[in-house]
């Protein structure tokens, strides 16, 4: 082969060599620059939807520490649950059980995260090697309970014009027809979560159903502090029997048979009245 032409080939060959090197590189550098960046994506998401019930590294709150969770559990189950909780617990699977003894029965929430931001999360925690504690409540007075009880019940409206908490929930004793029944019922949510997690769940509320309703109207210190000291001193109370949508359902259907009977008794008299006064001739 003439010596012109290998000149070339080699040319050739270096310059594809060249060419690959670069390229790899460019894709070894855009990869992580794109972890990085999901994982960024990712802590966001964890502060804003997660920190209120999960740290890093800073110890159980409402839900467990997730310091090393993506060691602990399989990726795939982990992707499964954070994007939809309820299918595991309905479904009977063990770890979610198994989590639901240990955390008093509190369910994970469906947080309405797409596929893309759960994968975020995961590399998140995959890549965290520090602790994340929990965004801390700005600091407030002792809370009181009669104080608590008023902004339950909203005799005493909200600061920042949020919706009084009887409009969704209800506690055992506040009244027959006091309280909601959209959430749950209030009565031993101190046990439940704690004081740390309770102040910590009320103060940055991550819920689906209660983000639209606070997500721009957040409680003040003091109002946490004052509805957590009215969940501690209603705690003792034992739980309520019927639940309030029961209890309506009950009253409605009372009510019912009521007006029936009521209609039994009066609209003969009235048939018979109206049938007298036309063979009486007066109609």
């Amino acid at each position: 082969m003439p010596e012109k032409h290998l000149g070339l080939i080699t040319r050739i060959s270096f310059l594809t060599i060249f060419v690959g090197v670069v390229l790899l590189l460019f894709t070894i550098t855009s990869a992580a620059s794109f972890d990085w960046q999901t994982a960024d994506q990712g802590q966001q998401i964890f502060q804003t939807k997660c920190a209120s019930c999960h740290t890093i590294g800073g110890g159980v709150l409402v839900g467990p520490d997730l310091q090393g969770v993506t060691g602990l559990r399989d990726r795939v189950w982990l992707q499964e649950f954070i994007l939809d909780p309820n299918s595991k617990f309905d479904s009977g699977d063990a770890i979610a059980l198994q989590l639901l003894q240990e955390f008093n029965n509190i369910k994970m929430p469906n947080m309405g995260l797409t596929e893309t931001d759960v994968e975020n999360v995961l590399l998140f925690l995959e890549s965290s090697s520090g602790a994340v504690q929990p965004t801390a409540p700005p600091a407030a007075g002792l809370g009181g309970a009669a104080s608590g009880q008023h902004l339950f019940t909203g005799q005493t409206l909200l600061t920042n014009g949020g919706t009084a908490c009887n409009a969704c929930h209800s506690i055992s004793g506040s009244g027959l027809l006091d309280g909601g029944t959209l959430g749950p019922d209030l009565t031993q949510v101190y046990t439940r979560y704690g004081e740390p997690g309770l102040t910590a769940a009320i103060s940055t509320i991550n819920f689906p159903t209660m983000i639209g309703i606070f997500g721009a109207k957040p409680l003040t210190a003091q109002e946490v502090a004052d509805l957590v000291a009215y969940f501690k001193e209603t705690n003792a109370q034992p739980a309520p029997l019927v639940s309030k949508t029961g209890l309506y359902l009950a009253i409605a259907g009372g009510l019912v048979v009521v007006l029936f009977i009521i209609l039994l008794i009066f609209w003969p008299r009235q048939r018979q009245s109206i049938s007298e006064k036309l063979r009486a001739g007066k109609l």
